[in-house]
């Protein structure tokens, strides 16, 4: 069976053509041509793709060979192409003048790429995987764009291991104007293993002028699980590059990601300009999902709104910024994990749960709110901050059921406008997180804990931070809004009136 090397994800047409002669894999794969622009007939894309299914288990490796020059070249058409029902990859880069990107996913774009597949607003999918084809199927396209699809350019109903990597939707290439697709890659019940985007600077995906999502993570039928254990790594949604390389906004019109599955990674996502949140992560089904070091910004609505009961998620490490809501909103849902994240100049809260605005600490109670977000974990109170210019320490206390607690501190320019506080950029954000046992339990099983923890700025706060605020997040996952900001104290002592050097 073929499968065992194009398991091996991103291979080129002539690394696997390397791997047949050399006897490692079976020789009855084919290597049919598209070698014109035609909807049908020999040469066509349906032709080649009609050839694939019929090698069945073998597999197809399709490549490009339409003229000598990258043209683009436009393959309009008029009705679907057939589902891909046997192992099929798709290598758009095969064709010549077509080259990946190189330039980091967020930078620029400046892959070539030459082969442009047109619904004309007359087709729903572009490429079409089924339900119905054993689980085991896999299919990969790379380097194409796709164009006026009704529905979705890339329908990913069945099959698992599938990857889709360095294609493009929407914006102006090489002088074409790239109709909207309603979405860009779906991912049905089902669905896992695959892989949308890659490792490499080649294998980004750039989804621009999309209706609904630029990728949507299914939830269960009554038929199948949900959409699960997939990897969504480099893939920019909401804008594109030009030929100069600059980025121009195009927005998507609902949520730039969708995500209704579980144990999805997210890795390196950018995700801008979006009608609605950035990242939505919605109901049951959608857990213990993974979102970290990626970037969303500039959305009309929340960065991140997890709601609809979604639980025990985590989002790390990323710049949720200037976003037309909050930074975070968890409206429902426990265990949802919100640490180390950069989050400032957003129109809500930095983390909002349940309804709009701060949520009062209360009584904490042990057993948790069955209804309401992160069980409504007490966020810390800060009682003082105070020290040098680059290191001093932040006291406070937390009011919360038995366990243990990561405190995490943040520093700021400025407070929330709330008094409540956000994380800062990055590269600013205060490097000390520490954990608190909590102890001295009261009769209802309430305890407060204090807690003292050093903290060291980054250079650019000579002078200290005008800000500090903090959050709390349980064992099980539940963080808490940010706390009230409190000042922080420049206690130094200058000796002979000077200040000490910043280097």
């Amino acid at each position: 069976m073929i499968s065992a090397h194009f398991s091996t994800r991103h291979r080129s047409a002539a690394s696997l053509l390397a791997l047949l002669l050399s006897g490692t894999a079976s020789p009855a794969v084919i290597f049919p041509k598209v070698t014109n622009t035609n909807n049908s007939g020999s040469g066509s894309l349906r032709a080649a793709m009609s050839a694939a299914n019929a090698n069945g288990a073998d597999g197809a490796i399709i490549d490009f060979q339409i003229g000598s020059g990258c043209g683009p070249h436009i393959i309009y058409l008029d009705t679907a192409l057939p589902d891909i029902t046997a192992e099929t990859h798709i290598e758009g880069y095969t064709q010549p003048g077509a080259s990946k990107n190189t330039i980091g996913h967020s930078s620029g774009n400046n892959a070539a790429i030459c082969i442009v597949l047109a619904g004309q607003n007359l087709v729903d999918d572009g490429l079409t995987v089924p339900a119905t084809v054993a689980d085991s199927l896999e299919m990969s396209v790379q380097g194409i764009a796709f164009s006026g699809f009704t529905h979705s350019a890339v329908n990913l109903r069945g099959g698992s291991n599938h990857v889709v990597a360095g294609i493009r939707t929407g914006g102006t290439m090489s002088g074409v104007d790239l109709e909207t697709n309603s979405y860009g890659v779906i991912l049905a019940p089902g669905v896992h293993d695959t892989t949308i985007g890659g490792d490499d600077n080649g294998d980004v995906n750039q989804f621009a002028d999309i209706t609904h999502n630029a990728i949507y993570v299914e939830s269960a039928t009554d038929s199948s699980v949900a959409a699960h254990d997939n990897t969504l790594h480099n893939d920019n949604a909401g804008f594109y590059f030009n030929a100069q390389q600059i980025r121009v906004a195009s927005p998507t019109g609902g949520a730039g990601i969708a995500l209704g599955g579980y144990k999805n990674s997210l890795v390196n996502i950018d995700l801008e300009n979006t009608g609605a949140s950035g990242l939505h992560i919605s109901n049951t089904d959608a857990h213990n999902n993974t979102v970290t070091t990626s970037t969303i910004t500039d959305n009309t609505g929340d960065g991140v709104l997890i709601d609809d009961d979604a639980h025990d998620n985590a989002v790390t490490d990323t710049d949720i910024s200037r976003n037309g809501g909050a930074g975070v909103r968890v409206v429902n849902g426990h265990g949802n994990r919100i640490l180390g994240n950069s989050m400032a100049q957003n129109s809500g809260l930095g983390i909002d749960l349940a309804d709009e605005g701060v949520t009062a600490n209360d009584n904490d109670s042990m057993q948790p709110a069955p209804d309401y977000a992160n069980r409504g974990q007490n966020f810390p109170v800060l009682t003082k901050a105070a020290g040098g210019h680059y290191a001093g320490s932040v006291t406070g206390t937390l009011l919360t059921t038995p366990g243990t607690y990561q405190i995490q501190v943040f520093e700021n320019f400025d407070c929330d406008d709330s008094g409540y506080g956000e994380g800062p950029p990055l590269a600013f954000r205060a490097g000390t997180t520490g954990s608190v046992a909590t102890s001295d339990f009261i009769a209802q099983g309430q305890s407060v804990a204090a807690f003292n923890l050093p903290i060291v700025f980054s250079p650019f706060f000579f002078g200290g931070p005008i800000a500090i605020t903090a959050t709390a997040t349980e064992a099980d996952g539940n963080t808490s809004e940010f706390s009230a900001c409190t000042t922080y104290d420049d206690d130094t002592i200058f000796y002979a009136n000077f200040e000490p050097s910043l280097f």
